[in-house]
């Protein structure tokens, strides 16, 4: 069974523009190894933008490294890593597509989160390309078909 992916769900913009310089790997289990979103090189002081429309849940830093994170609908959640929030930018903010969250700083993760799982943040975003996917594929579950 497919599922397509409708881009026409969200309206979007890309947080910030540059080269992927680390691609999305899925973890195996919630607690094992993997790269849950992508990271982007960019220049110091780039403008990294709200993807979509939505509240910002969170707004601090997690081992050293400063996050913002926006709710775009009611279990989708956008991560922006290594940035530099703008001072005005607080928790239950509502942001509108493309308003400026902060700055950049060498390099911007972005991840998103469907409920607890991590999906490809360019592909669910449409920002990679739209392509038809199956449902797994889009929550990153790896299926063993028998013969």
């Amino acid at each position: 069974m497919f599922a397509v992916l409708l881009l026409s769900v969200f309206s979007v913009v890309a947080p910030v523009h540059g080269p992927v310089v680390e691609q999305f790997r899925a973890p195996a289990c919630e607690r094992c190894a993997g790269h849950r979103g992508v990271t982007i090189a960019t220049s110091p002081d780039d403008v990294v933008r709200a993807a979509a429309a939505g509240e910002i849940v969170f707004v601090g830093q997690v081992a050293g490294v400063t996050y913002v994170v926006e709710r775009i609908s009611a279990d989708v959640r956008v991560t922006y890593g290594q940035i530099q929030p703008l001072d005005s930018l607080t928790v239950g903010q509502q942001v509108d597509e493309g308003q400026p969250l902060g700055l950049a700083q060498s390099r911007v993760y972005i991840g998103v989160r469907v409920g607890t799982r991590p999906v490809h943040p360019l592909r669910y975003l449409g920002l990679a390309g739209a392509r038809l996917v199956s449902s797994s594929q889009l929550l990153g579950v790896t299926r063993t078909r028998s013969r």
